[in-house]
């Protein structure tokens, strides 16, 4: 269905504390690599306060569980940032 989101990123946005997903085109070597970015509501560097790295696991397992398990989409890459003003 068009406008659908990825079944990834729809699994990803319901962890509590991520703000918004997209999906990014890279070119690596010469090569197209899709990249799943993950907006998270807190600072992801680990010596700001309210940095939370159960968060930050939660994406990586949900991920690599979705793309292994319930979809044929490959992704490439991970980025989490965060959300603007962090």
């Amino acid at each position: 269905m068009p406008g659908e989101k990825a079944i990834v990123r729809q699994h990803v946005e319901r962890i509590d504390g991520v703000s918004r997903t997209w999906i990014e085109w890279e070119t690596v070597e010469y090569s197209m690599v899709r990249t799943l970015v993950v907006e998270v509501e807190f600072p992801t560097d680990a010596n700001e306060n309210g940095h939370r790295p159960n968060v930050l696991d939660a994406v990586l397992d949900t991920a690599k569980q979705v793309l292994e398990n319930e979809t044929t989409m490959v992704i490439s890459r991970l980025r989490i940032v965060p959300k603007g003003g962090c």
